[in-house]
């Protein structure tokens, strides 16, 4: 009853704090190297402008057609996504700019910059300049969110979707042992390398946990679930989905 409670109040808890989402939750952003209205990568300078201006406000800042990152587009909902959108009219250049998350939804908007210049590159430069003045309304100052375990839940579905290599775990009762069998392809040979195995002090569960960039993140499978492992102020948890519900089991391992 307890469990299903705090579950439950976790779930709720959740949610809530992703309908909060803002742009305080992301450092990093990703520019289109073209826009709708351009006819041209990076015409008029308007990408690199925009790249330059999120670098000084703290942003870790690329624009689609640069040397990216290892890694930077294997989970895409740490970052957020620029958009400019023009709304001229006959003698007057006017643009806005949007930032959304992954889900498209958007965390702000800029107000409205514009210009009478007949040049069009001095128009389009002094509407962008304009409407990134207002970004000061987003009092934007990163919060220190982390991505972590839900890098490594989309990580793990891929490496599923990939049929690269599946551990089915099978439980004895009466004798309370874990043996394991290999059921899928396997691209590349497993060493002791990439995996390691755990055992819960409290249950006597043993995890096979699969390695990941992150020291603290593991992938692992449990008895047919697949989920994630990692440490909250020294203290370990296992989480995963089930009937589409996210569980968050503490666990008591050592190293």
């Amino acid at each position: 009853m307890k469990k299903n409670i705090f579950t439950l109040v976790f779930a709720l808890i959740s949610s809530l704090i992703y309908s909060q989402a803002s742009l305080n939750d992301y450092e990093m952003a990703i520019i289109p190297s073209r826009f709708q209205f351009q006819k041209e990568d990076n015409q008029y300078r308007i990408n690199s402008t925009i790249k330059a201006f999120l670098k000084q406000k703290g942003f870790e800042a690329y624009v689609s057609t640069d040397v990216l990152p290892e890694g930077f587009l294997d989970y895409n909902c740490n970052k957020i996504f620029v958009n400019v959108i023009e709304e001229s009219t006959m003698f007057t250049v006017k643009l806005r700019i949007e930032f959304k998350d992954c889900k498209q939804a958007v965390l702000f908007t800029t107000d409205i910059g514009e210009s009478r210049e007949k040049e069009y590159a001095k128009a389009y430069n002094q509407s962008l300049l304009a409407t990134l003045k207002s970004f000061d309304k987003a009092k934007y100052k990163f919060s220190g969110k982390t991505y972590y375990d839900e890098e490594a839940q989309e990580k793990l579905k891929s490496r599923d979707r990939e049929d690269i290599s599946t551990e089915v775990i099978k439980v004895t009762k009466s004798e309370k042992e874990v043996t394991y069998e290999k059921v899928a392809k396997i691209a590349k040979p497993e060493t002791s390398e990439t995996f390691l195995k755990v055992m819960d002090q409290i249950t006597k569960k043993e995890f096979v946990l699969y390695k990941t960039t992150k020291s603290a993140i593991y992938l692992c499978n449990q008895n047919g679930k697949d989920g994630v492992v990692f440490a909250k102020d020294a203290i370990w948890f296992f989480e995963y989905l089930e009937n589409g519900k996210l569980i968050s089991e503490k666990i008591d391992i050592k190293f």
